[in-house]
């Protein structure tokens, strides 16, 4: 059986309290992929329940972490930054959407910047919301998280 400490317990706490906007989405998108596929893969990573999915990219929701990384050489370095944004939630609570959640979406998934961040070199985890996700990551895991 997991021992959970005060740690686990607290971040549990402010999550579904202080974070309970990205937590609800967290749990709606956990509700389809289980409805999807009943026999998916969970873990837990810090506090946070890991979802494994067939996507090309992982996100952190609340304490949820939907991880698409599993084969990439830098699979666990992605669960360490997407832990990170599970601790922005911590913090920021319903202001995470705005200052952190729509701005990485923005940065991820819009053309241009995908353009842009190829022809000028630039790693995606330069934007505040990721180089944030990681140094958090780091402090908290002790483990690297990733530079591209």
């Amino acid at each position: 059986m997991k021992k959970y400490t005060l740690n686990h317990i607290l971040y549990t706490i402010i999550q579904l309290t202080w974070g309970i906007i990205q937590n609800a989405l967290g749990i709606l998108i956990l509700i389809i992929l289980t409805i999807i596929n009943p026999r998916r893969k969970h873990s837990y990573y810090h506090g946070a329940l890991v979802t494994h999915w067939k996507f090309s990219f992982s996100c952190g929701c609340g304490m949820f972490i939907f991880y698409g990384h599993e084969n990439a050489d830098d699979a666990s370095e992605v669960l360490v930054h997407e832990y990170g944004h599970t601790l922005q939630s911590v913090v920021l609570g319903p202001l995470f959407m705005f200052v952190i959640a729509i701005p990485s979406m923005v940065w991820a998934f819009t053309p241009c910047f995908g353009r842009m961040r190829k022809e000028k070199n630039i790693p995606y985890v330069s934007f505040y919301p990721e180089s944030w996700a990681n140094a958090w990551g780091e402090k908290i895991t002790g483990l690297k998280a990733p530079e591209r």
